[in-house]
Formats: structure tokens, sequence, C-alpha cells
């Protein structure tokens, strides 16, 4: 059986730069399971990481060596589902166990990763009776952090970024994306066009982006509760160890 492994949990908490351990140790190829970083142009609010690549016949960000895919996918305003999402992970793992490598699907999404993971078909969700059973191996990893240090790290990086993110949320405004949809994209973009068009003035900006993404952090945590326990991630000398005997245990 193939094997999936994923890394998941809430912004912040170290999701890729563990998941580019592995990837290294084990042959891994990461899938990005995050619903904003599918668009184009939605860098900095989205803490893109690595440079414009390729992995096969797909576009990639290649972060520290390692491929990501699923990440710069669609323009900014179209309509990008969950039902789309899974379609082009589940052709990207066949290519991945097909080239010999192992798929790490990382993500802050929590809905993709599960979709996945749990058989969900097109129209369907957690309790539809059309799932159907994967044919593969999941394992999923969350980083052991605590959640103070996580709203700490986002109350620190927004002041820092504030500026380049309203650049970043002009420069789409100026190329027709409406405000609407930042509105909806996500709390980075949506405050910073809250700034811009006049609602909000600097400070309370930042505010009230703290207090929201300290909200979404909890939501994050709270999916995994519901959606089945991550094994936690704490030493990574633990952790690899723990990969190595999964794969070894499953050939």
């Amino acid at each position: 059986m193939h094997h999936l492994l994923a890394v998941v949990g809430p912004t912040g908490s170290g999701k890729t730069k563990l998941a580019v351990k592995l990837a290294k140790k084990f042959n891994g190829v990461i899938i990005s399971a995050d619903s904003r970083q599918v668009y184009r142009g939605l860098d900095i609010g989205t803490n893109k990481e690595g440079v414009p690549g390729k992995w096969g016949n797909y576009q990639a960000r290649i972060v520290d060596g390692i491929p990501q895919l699923l990440v710069d996918v669609v323009e900014p305003g179209d309509r990008f589902t969950v039902a789309d999402w899974l379609t082009l992970a589940q052709k990207m793992l066949r290519e991945i166990w097909a080239a010999g490598q192992l798929p790490i699907v990382v993500g802050g999404t929590g809905l993709y990763v599960t979709a996945l993971t749990e058989g969900y078909q097109l129209g369907g969700g957690r309790f539809a009776k059309n799932n159907q059973p994967v044919d593969f191996e999941p394992l999923i990893l969350m980083p052991d952090i605590e959640r103070s240090v996580l709203n700490k790290k986002s109350d620190e990086r927004f002041p820092k970024v504030f500026d380049t993110l309203v650049a970043e949320t002009k420069k789409l405004l100026d190329s027709g994306i409406s405000g609407e949809w930042l509105n909806s994209i996500g709390l980075d973009y949506r405050y910073a066009y809250r700034y811009l068009d006049g609602q909000l003035e600097r400070e309370e900006t930042i505010l009230q982006f703290q207090a929201a993404s300290r909200a979404y952090i909890r939501r994050q945590i709270t999916w995994w509760r519901h959606h089945g326990e991550p094994i936690l991630a704490k030493k990574n000398s633990e952790t690899i160890r723990l990969v190595d005997s999964w794969l070894e245990s499953r050939i």
C-alpha cells in the first residue's frame, strides 16, 4: 500500500520547516494544503516560501531544495474549491508515487487534508455515504507548540509585514481584483483592504487583525480535535524515527 505523510496544524507552527526536513530524509515531495497559497500574487499574506521552479511537468515552489506543489496554480479572483484541490492533489499523488517518492501534504486548511485522507467524494463530506476507502496509509503529524507561542508569533509578525502587505493588496486592487473578494480570502487581505478602503486606521487594523488571528489559530487547533488526533511532533530526531518505523512496517 502507498504511504501519505501529512503535516498539519495552525499558522506559524513550523509545518513547512518540519516537512522540508522530512522530505530531505525520506525523498519527499510536498503538496500544499492551503486554500490561499493556490492563488498567484498572494505572497506576503500567505507566507509563501521558496522560489518558483518545477517538479516534473508541474509548477512548484522550491523550498530549500524541496519541491512544493499546488502553490500559485490559479489567478486571484477565480473560484477554487475543496473539490478542485482534491482533483489536483489526487492526480499529483499518483505521479509522486510513480516516481518512487513520498508525498507530504502540508498546510493549515484542515478540510483539504481531511477530505483527502478520509476519501471524500466530490459533492460529499465527512459523513457522506458515497465516501470511498483510500488506497494509501496516512500518517498525520502536528508540530507540538503552545498556543501562547503561536499567538505571540502572529501578534509580532503582522506589524512587521503590514506595509508590504498593504502594497501587495493595493497592487491586487489596481489589477482589478474586487475588495469583496479580498475581504473573503483571508484575514491578512481582509484587514489590509479595510485599511486601504479607509474603514480602519493603521493601529486599529493591526489590533483587530491580531484578535482575529488568535481566534483563527484556535479554530485550526479545534479542527483536529474533531477530525482525528494527529501525532504530536516534538523533537525532530523522534519524529524521524517515527516516520522511518511507519514506512518500514507497512512496506
